[in-house]
């Protein structure tokens, strides 16, 4: 249980950051360079994963054995990246629109994955 109440945690901070990056990024804010908002997120992100292999070994369930694993997998790297377009990548406002929707889009997904149980594809 303690790597699931780590991960549950660990995703609630991300959206969190990823919320705050996407506003500081949008509307320009002087806090979006702040060495903390550059940093945190690797370390929220590595806590995430990491609590995720944990929670792996522990139930017995690997990525590419079980489907619904692999779907949630997938869903974390695909939430990683839409995360990554927002703070990097993109362009314009309207770029980091796609990027925080899609981002919150693959986090809905993937917890729909983790509760039923089943594979996305």
């Amino acid at each position: 249980m303690m790597f699931k109440h780590l991960h549950l945690t660990a995703l609630g901070l991300s959206l969190v950051l990823v919320t705050l990056q996407f506003i500081a990024h949008t509307f320009d804010m002087k806090f979006k360079d702040a060495k903390w908002l550059k940093i945190l997120p690797h370390i929220v992100y590595t806590v995430l994963l990491g609590s995720a292999i944990g929670l792996c070994v522990v139930l017995e369930q690997y990525p590419f054995v079980h489907d619904w694993v692999t779907s949630k997998l997938i869903g974390l790297v695909l939430y990683v990246l839409m995360a990554t377009l927002i703070i990097k990548w993109a362009r314009n406002n309207a770029m980091r629109v796609v990027g925080f929707i899609g981002a919150l889009t693959w986090v809905m997904i993937t917890v729909q994955v983790a509760f039923s149980k089943t594979p996305l594809f």
